[in-house]
C-alpha cells in the first residue's frame, strides 16, 4: 500500500472525488467526518499527509489545525469551495501554505502530495517537473531590469509560434512582469529601487533565469533567483494586507470616506499571481533559490480567480517528509 492520506471531508462528494485521486494514484486513504474523528484518526494512522476542509476545520475557529499539529508532523493540505481571501487571517495564524480549490484537479493534487513526500530538490524545481512530456523548453538569462519587457514580448512571440494563444494575454503579461521585477528587484534587496522605479543590473554571479516551454496541452513558465530570499510568511501577510486592502476601498466605496493615507502599495504583485495565473507555485529553499512556476493548459480560463495557494518551502516539508516517512 502507498502512503497514508488522512482526509478530513464532510460532504460525500468531495469525499468520493478525493478517494478516488488517491486510489488512482497509489495511496492508502482514511476518511473523517468530523474534527474530533479526524483527530483520532490522525493518531492511530500516523499519516504522510492531511486533508482538510476549511469549512469543517472554522466550525471550531481553525482549532483542530494547533491540535493536527501536536498529533503530527505530516503536512497540512487544505481545500475549499470558498474564497480563499476570507480565511487569510487564519491561514496566516496557523501557517497554512497549500490550499486546493474544489473540485479538485487531479493531477494538480497528485503533483502537491509528490512533492510534500519527496526531499529532493530536483524534484520541487524546474518546469520540466510540473509539465509531463515537455517537448519544448528555452532558457533566458536576465543580468537587467531593463531586459523584463524584451523577455516577455519573446517569451509571447514563441508561445504563438509553438500554438498557444489565451484570450487573457493581458492579465498574463501583466503576471509575468511582476514575476520578472519582483525577482530581480526585490530577491536581491533592491526594494526602494523598484519603487523609484530605478533601472539595476545585478552584480557578478547573480542573474534571474526565466525557463519557458510546453507540451501539447500546456504551457508553462518558469522564473528563479539564486537568493531564496522569500518566505511562506511574506507571501501569506503580503497576501492578507492585500485582502485588507481590498476590504478597505470596498467599504470606502459605499461610505465615501477618504483611505487614500491608508491604502499600500505592497502585495500587489503576488496578489496578482494569485489571481491572474493559471495552476500556479511558489517553491522556495530557503537561502538558495526561489523559483515561480505557472501553468496554462490549452484551454486556459481564470475561473478560480481566488481560489488556491501553493507555496512549498522545503526546509519545513524536509522535516515533515522525514519524519512522515519515519512514521509510515
Amino acid at each position: 500500500m502507498g502512503a497514508k492520506v488522512v482526509v478530513f471531508e464532510p460532504d460525500g462528494i468531495y469525499k468520493t472525488i478525493l478517494e478516488n485521486i488517491l486510489l488512482k494514484n497509489g495511496y492508502s486513504p482514511y476518511f473523517a467526518e468530523t474534527s474530533a474523528e479526524c483527530k483520532v484518526v490522525v493518531d492511530e494512522v500516523k499519516p504522510a499527509i492531511i486533508i482538510v476542509d476549511i469549512k469543517g476545520a472554522k466550525l471550531h475557529n481553525f482549532r483542530i489545525l494547533s491540535d493536527l499539529k501536536v498529533l503530527s508532523s505530516a503536512p497540512i493540505i487544505m481545500t475549499t469551495d470558498e474564497k480563499v481571501d476570507d480565511y487569510m487571517e487564519a491561514l496566516n495564524e496557523k501557517k497554512v501554505t497549500i490550499v486546493l480549490p474544489k473540485p479538485l484537479k487531479g493531477s494538480e493534487l497528485a503533483k502537491v502530495l509528490a512533492n510534500l513526500l519527496t526531499i529532493d530538490p530536483r524534484v520541487w524545481f524546474g518546469l520540466e517537473s510540473y509539465i509531463p512530456d515537455l517537448r519544448k523548453m528555452r532558457k533566458v538569462q536576465l543580468k537587467r531590469s531593463t531586459q523584463v519587457r524584451t523577455c516577455i514580448k519573446t517569451i509571447l512571440n514563441e508561445m504563438h509560434v509553438w500554438g498557444f494563444r489565451f484570450e487573457q494575454e493581458g492579465e498574463m503579461d501583466l503576471v509575468w512582469q511582476e514575476i520578472l521585477i519582483n525577482a530581480i528587484y526585490h530577491a536581491h534587496g533592491y526594494t526602494a529601487e523598484k519603487k523609484e522605479r530605478i533601472p539595476i543590473q545585478l552584480p557578478e554571479p547573480y542573474e534571474v533565469t526565466v525557463t519557458y516551454g510546453a507540451s501539447e496541452n500546456a504551457f508553462g513558465i518558469g522564473v528563479r533567483d539564486n537568493m531564496g530570499t522569500l518566505t511562506p510568511a511574506i507571501i501569506i501577510d503580503a497576501l492578507r494586507q492585500t485582502v485588507e486592502q481590498q476590504n478597505l476601498i470596498e467599504r470606502a466605496a459605499q461610505t465615501g470616506e477618504d483611505i487614500s493615507g491608508l491604502v499600500l502599495d505592497r502585495g500587489r504583485g503576488l496578489d496578482l499571481i494569485r489571481q491572474l495565473s493559471g495552476e500556479y507555485y511558489f517553491i522556495i529553499n530557503p537561502g538558495v533559490s526561489t523559483e515561480v512556476i505557472i501553468i496554462y493548459d490549452r484551454y486556459y480560463q481564470k475561473d478560480d480567480a481566488v481560489g488556491s495557494l501553493k507555496i512549498f518551502d522545503l526546509s519545513f516539508h524536509r522535516y515533515s517528509s522525514c519524519v512522515a516517512t519515519t512514521n509510515r
